[in-house]
């Protein structure tokens, strides 16, 4: 348990050194009460009170609750403050961590459980810092420290009251053990129920478009149900044993009052002795009680721990130690095979992109060309062969360094939660509102922004949420003309919009794709007839490569989706009929 939390925080973990220290030093001052006891209880049996002792003795009782206060409140706001800012550097190092990842870890895992790992599993092991950390520290602490109070007043009554704790332990262990398992799946089933969410909240509309409610929240339903017995199963299996183990601890106070029993009646302990075993022994079991409630605790939220150096553990994209950079922005594929898991996606692909030229790759539906693009951003790493910019293989570039070359505008681009002056500025964070102002309106997005109620200061929405599609598309190449960089990349952009965006936005993209590098994914073949170069993918595989006006000649895929598209262009719906009817 202890393993895993230092695994996680790393050296920082040492900054609760300090806390730690003022929790002991608490312990041995909340002690030191039962020492006064003693005395008092001394004089009053041998009838030695004086009002001097009794002030003397109530004004060195004031000190140590004073000194005991001063002591927790100083331990607890290092423990906050110490452990919230190593919580922080952990969280920034999942940032970190997460940026550098595969993208291939994101389409291996939901939202939901990997934002449950950074957000509610972060969350108890911080817990575990701030507050459990220092309470099992301080439960252990002042029960040793009685124990040798007593030990040395008495070592045989001593001895029956710290007779049960190796009988109790036992239990402690066990418990542990049960929950060690049992939180694995609390937590796996928690993670489910994040990701059920999302996907209920991220597809509403369209569950409420297709009249779905009833059967996705059956879904969201049955992971809540999950989550509720998982939970039921942790406490009905661990809570009767950590019963148990308090029980059996309780067990030292009967063997306490009947072994002090015996040595009054045979005339071998003193009246005082035993008052005050009587009145320390609380203090024993009850902080030894606590410890193991806060430890179970803390193996419950240790297993959040393990869920975050799992993360932690998965292997980013190695950095070169020499990186290097081109002078050039032509693109090169040699001989690329690239798979993911067991799946081959790309064999053989080799192409070249020429500086300031415009290549397009077309084909249907899942033959690999986003996936292309991906590997040109180097969003994973191939299998064989080389991508190259410039000459040099991306492998050997430092990955900011490679993404501040590319600008990469998508089909379904996503806008943040701020205003769209920010939102447009994420291309160039330094910006100026007045570069920000002109890159709009090289995008052909400055008329609308001003037409809206806070205009720049206008908050998109999540993922732009404020705004239609076009009007995201115009704001995403807006962003990607303020960062200027020289090589561009168009992921199916002009997709799915109307003839009136289409316009807007084909300007928008004709403008920031003077004088870059530019490779474009196109689903309308008519966006792409200016290409200097048309690549055919299909199966992962290149069929074709040239210009419109020789595949569309050619007897090949390119020619049949051509004639497709110009066969779809000329239907309409007839009203009230499920049927097509060609245009005249």
């Amino acid at each position: 348990m202890f393993k895993t939390i230092r695994s996680i925080t790393g050296q920082s973990g040492k900054m609760l050194t300090r806390a730690t220290w003022y929790t002991v030093l608490e312990m041995i001052v909340n002690a030191a009460p039962a020492g006064l006891l003693f005395v008092v209880l001394a004089s009053l049996l041998q009838e030695e009170v004086s009002l001097q002792r009794m002030i003397w003795w109530t004004v060195s009782l004031l000190v140590m609750f004073a000194l005991q206060a001063l002591l927790a409140s100083r331990g607890q706001i290092e423990a906050q403050s110490n452990g919230a800012s190593i919580m922080k550097d952990v969280r920034l190092r999942l940032g970190e961590h997460l940026r550098k990842l595969p993208m291939g870890y994101f389409s291996r895992r939901d939202q939901g459980e990997i934002s449950h790992t950074l957000l509610a599993n972060v969350d108890e092991v911080e817990m575990i810092l701030t507050h459990l950390f220092n309470q099992v520290i301080g439960s252990i602490i002042l029960p040793i420290v009685s124990a040798v109070f007593l030990l040395f007043i008495d070592w045989r009554l001593a001895l029956a009251v710290i007779i049960s704790v190796p009988l109790a332990l036992p239990l402690l262990f066990w418990s542990q053990h049960l929950m060690g398992k049992r939180s694995m799946k609390r937590q796996a089933a928690a993670a489910a129920l994040q990701s059920r969410l999302l996907e209920y909240i991220q597809t509403i509309r369209l569950i409420k478009a297709h009249n779905q409610t009833g059967q996705r929240f059956t879904r969201l339903d049955q992971a809540m149900a999950r989550l509720r017995d998982d939970s039921i199963r942790v406490e009905v299996i661990t809570s009767p044993v950590v019963m148990l183990f308090s029980m059996i601890l309780e067990l030292g106070f009967v063997v306490l009052l009947l072994t002090g029993t015996y040595l009054l009646e045979g005339g071998l302990l003193d009246t005082s002795i035993f008052f005050i075993f009587l009145a320390v022994s609380m203090k024993f079991y009850q902080p030894l009680r606590s410890a193991g409630t806060a430890l179970t605790q803390m193996r419950f939220m240790a297993s959040a721990g393990e869920r975050i150096r799992e993360l932690f553990a998965q292997e980013a994209l190695p950095e070169p130690k020499h990186p290097r950079l081109p002078n050039t922005f032509n693109i090169e594929l040699e001989n690329v095979d690239f798979a993911y898991g067991d799946k081959k996606i790309l064999n053989g692909i080799q192409f070249q992109v020429p500086e300031n030229n415009l290549v397009a790759l077309v084909g249907p539906s899942g033959a690999g060309k986003s996936t292309i693009a991906g590997l040109i951003s180097r969003f994973w790493d191939i299998n064989g062969g080389a991508v190259k910019i410039g000459g040099i293989d991306v492998r050997e570039m430092q990955s900011e360094e490679l993404l501040a070359m590319i600008s990469t505008v998508q089909q379904q681009p996503y806008l943040f939660n701020e205003s769209i002056e920010a939102n447009i500025r994420k291309g160039k964070p330094n910006a100026t509102i007045e570069e920000v102002i002109e890159a709009a309106q090289a995008a052909h997005c400055h008329e609308f922004i001003i037409r809206l109620p806070q205009g720049y200061d206008t908050v998109a929405g999540e993922g732009g949420a404020a705004l239609s599609g076009g009007e995201r598309q115009r704001i995403a190449i807006a962003r990607a003309m303020l960062k200027n960089a020289p090589i561009v990349v168009l992921d199916e952009a002009t997709a799915s919009l109307d003839p009136e965006n289409e316009v807007y936005l084909q300007r928008a993209i004709n403008k920031l794709a003077q004088n870059k590098t530019v490779l474009v994914i196109a689903h309308r073949l008519k966006t792409i007839q200016s290409a200097d170069r048309i690549l055919v993918v299909d199966k992962g595989k290149i069929i074709e490569v040239g210009r419109h006006v020789e595949l569309v000649t050619q007897n090949g895929l390119y020619h049949r989706l051509w004639l497709e598209q110009q066969r779809l262009g000329g239907w309409r719906i007839k009203g009230g009929s499920s049927e097509g009817t060609k245009r005249a």
